[in-house]
């Protein structure tokens, strides 16, 4: 057995150990720690997985609530005067909660936003960002939207407006030629 390789019977970690011989104590180390936490981390996992099966199947608790409403923007022809804007109110980011809350309270915000003649299409809360609402506004209303955001949302949020319009009835479209260009092509 002249190229036969004897394997040793040590562990990984030894074995990974021995082979940083290079590398500072204290980086094997932070190695070696690592590696136990990933052992611990997959051995709790098998654990769990298996406890979780054992478990007697309950069904899922009811919502105190209805979901929310899915919102359907209207595909239909828009007044020739109206316009949609997307307003984005990112929450500062040196202020908590409730500091916001109170500035938005102090400076009426909620009696300003959104103006009497916007419509509300969508208003949703994006993680890490704030607010974004979309608005449907004659175009006569752009200045009480930018007064209502000027007096009403600064100082809480860092505001963003952004003139949208209704992509889906265009993506409907397109998404129908596509399928007939398909056809064509085969």
């Amino acid at each position: 057995m002249g190229g036969a390789k004897i394997v040793s019977k040590r562990s990984f970690a030894t074995n990974l150990a021995s082979l940083l011989p290079l590398f500072p104590k204290f980086i094997v180390r932070q190695v070696m720690r690592t590696f136990q936490k990933v052992w611990v981390f997959c051995l709790l996992t098998v654990l769990c997985s298996t406890q979780v099966g054992a478990q007697d199947p309950t069904p899922p608790p009811t919502p105190p609530f209805p979901p929310p409403p899915v919102v359907i923007i209207n595909t239909g022809v828009p007044a020739p005067d109206s316009m949609m804007v997307t307003v984005v109110m990112k929450h500062q980011q040196d202020k908590n909660l409730p500091e916001i809350r109170r500035i938005l309270e102090a400076q009426g915000f909620w009696d300003l936003f959104p103006p009497k003649d916007a419509r509300v299409v969508s208003w949703t809360i994006a993680m890490d960002l704030g607010h974004v609402v979309v608005l449907v506004l004659p175009a006569s209303s752009v200045r009480n939207l930018n007064l209502a955001i000027e007096n009403g949302a600064w100082g809480a949020f860092d505001t963003d407006i952004y003139l949208t319009y209704d992509y889906w009835p265009i993506y409907g479209e397109y998404i129908e030629k596509r399928e007939e260009a398909k056809e064509d092509r085969q």
